[in-house]
């Protein structure tokens, strides 16, 4: 019996961490279509361990290579290449999810520090805000 429970703690899925926070992002890709390149500026929906979740005017066809930079006020945080992981169409919030390919352990400590900043600034600020008056 305890064989059985210790087996089933092994075999649980590991929950990534993600952070909700309102990023400046730039999403570059080739169209396959026209081979034109192309560039959309928006804003990241949450951040996780590889992956990001971004809100863009124009999304890239699922499946595609998507280079990602990640700002934090006009200030380079991170680049990296990713590749689109699924679309919602929804016309009101477009969103891209798209799954980090390379330098991982880099936008670990690069991108979801920057995260945990904003949090933490606008947290700060909302709290503060509400409690003043």
């Amino acid at each position: 019996m305890s064989r059985l429970s210790y087996s089933t703690v092994e075999n649980k899925t590991h929950l990534h961490q993600r952070i909700m926070a309102s990023l400046q992002v730039e999403a570059t890709w080739v169209d396959s279509v026209s081979g034109d390149t192309i560039s959309v500026e928006g804003l990241t929906e949450n951040l996780g361990e590889t992956s990001a979740l971004v809100n863009l005017d124009v999304l890239p066809p699922v499946g595609s290579a998507v280079t990602l930079r990640l700002f934090d006020e006009e200030k380079t945080i991170i680049e990296v290449p990713t590749q689109v992981i699924r679309v919602e169409r929804d016309p009101s919030k477009p969103l891209a999810a798209l799954s980090i390919l390379e330098n991982a352990k880099n936008w670990r400590q690069k991108a979801l520090t920057a995260a945990q900043n904003w949090v933490q600034r606008h947290w700060q600020i909302n709290y503060e805000e509400e409690w003043v008056n």
